[in-house]
This record gives structure tokens, sequence and C-alpha cells, in this order.
């Protein structure tokens, strides 16, 4: 199994059968992907990201504040922020097809349909305590563009909560793909390096407090067991595919 079959496979367990690959946008991509986001039980990059998201987000405190989700899609961690007490909890994505699913599971929720890598013209300068990206930052070209504006909107003493597709596996040719009546979508990545990603921060004014990553490992081995790729997770063991980072904004 090559990369690009393994990264099919972490994206769509359990869907293996598909015919053709095309290449898309983001915003095409996850317009199309929006019926059946939601429908991943076994996907291996949620498995591991999903814990290591967790553990940045105990590492703020977000009762009565405001927090925005830059790339929110579906709304996949909104629970597990609501839950924490937020005085507001704001959505920002381009795909206004995955903003209709999370108005589906939330429908008082707050959305903006925009590109939050180029401009948020509806969030005032500096008037959010906790930015959250996850696995959203390698569709944006310009990483440093993104985190300039999400800077101007986190107030001083704020803090950023950013995972994401690890820049290894994205360079050893995993793709962001899904199934599409019979067909493979590859979604566009701009993959930037962790030290690299480190640096933009600091050129935005942040300050880095951590960073995890997390590999295939045991605990996502059953995923591979029930899709009878056992042979791809021994090969893959050990790679890193996601990564987690905390940045804040000084007072």
């Amino acid at each position: 199994m090559d990369a690009h079959m393994i990264m099919g496979f972490i994206r769509r367990i359990g869907r293996r059968v598909s015919t053709g690959l095309q290449a898309v946008g983001a915003v095409e991509g996850y317009d199309r992907w929006a019926a059946t986001y939601d429908a991943q039980p076994e996907n291996v990059v949620f498995a591991l990201e999903s814990p290591l998201f967790t553990k940045l987000l105990e590492r703020v405190s977000i009762e009565g504040k405001i927090v925005v989700d830059v790339g929110c899609g579906t709304g996949r961690h909104w629970q597990e922020m609501l839950s924490r007490n937020p005085s507001e909890l704001i959505g920002v994505d381009p795909s206004r097809k995955m903003l209709e699913r999370l108005k589906a599971h939330y429908p008082q929720a707050q959305t903006i349909c925009n590109d939050a890598a180029a401009y948020l013209p509806e969030i005032a300068d500096a008037s959010a305590a906790l930015i959250v990206s996850t696995l959203a930052l390698a569709h944006v070209p310009a990483a440093a563009r993104a985190l300039g504006e999400w800077s101007r909107i986190l107030r001083a003493g704020g803090a950023m909560l950013i995972t994401d597709f690890h820049p290894a596996a994205i360079r050893a040719g995993m793709k962001r793909t899904f199934v599409s009546e019979g067909q493979t979508i590859e979604i566009e990545h701009y993959p930037t390096d962790l030290e690299e990603l480190r640096r933009v921060a600091a050129d935005s004014g942040l300050i880095h407090m951590f960073t995890a990553e997390r590999a295939i490992d045991e605990s996502v081995r059953p995923l591979f067991e029930r899709a009878e790729y056992l042979q791809a997770y021994e090969k893959y063991k050990g790679r890193p595919l996601v990564f987690g980072m905390h940045f804040i904004k000084p007072r």
C-alpha cells in the first residue's frame, strides 16, 4: 500500500472501494464532503486528534469567555467546548454546506461563512479569548497570513490552539481524501514545518507554549484490524500523523 492509499484509508476507513481521483479546492471539497463528514466513527486521524485536542483544551480556561473556532466544519469539537461554558462560541468556515451541518447539530450557533485565512471583518480586534483551529491550517496557502489575522482578533493574554495533519505525513504523500459517488476526492493542502509554524507565530506576536505530536500507535491498531489493513499498520506504525500547538498572546 503506497502513501496515497494509506491516507485514503485513514480518512475514509471502512469505505475502501472507489475509482478515479479528482483534486479540488478546500471549499468545493468540504461542500461535497459535508453530508457524510460526521459519519466516520473509525477515522484514524480523528481517533488520534481528538484526545490531543482535549489535552490542549485542558491547558486553558474558557468559562465566560469568547471562543472563535476557525475552520469549525460541522462542529466536531463543539460539545466539548460548550461543556466548559464559554460566553460565546463563534464558528468560522468557508464551506456553507459544513456550516449547515453544524447548524443542524447546534441550531443557535453563531457562524460566519468566510475565508478566515484572509480577513474576518465581522470580528473586532482583540475580542476573542481563545482561537481554535483543528485540522484546517494546512488547507491555507499562506499560514503567515492566517496566523496574523487570527492574532488580530485575539486579545492580550488570550490563547490559540491549533491541531493539524503532521507536515511529515503530508510530505510522505498522504492525501486528504474522501469518497463521493464512487470517486476519490483529494483536497488541496499546503504543509508548514512545525519549526516554521512556530516562527510564523512569533512574527505574529504569539508565544509558543506547547507542542505535542501523535503517531500511528497501538491505540488505533483495532481500526486497522477491523479494516483488514494490519499490513499497513505495521508499515506506518510510529509515523507522526497529527500535531497540536498552544500559543498565547502576551499582555
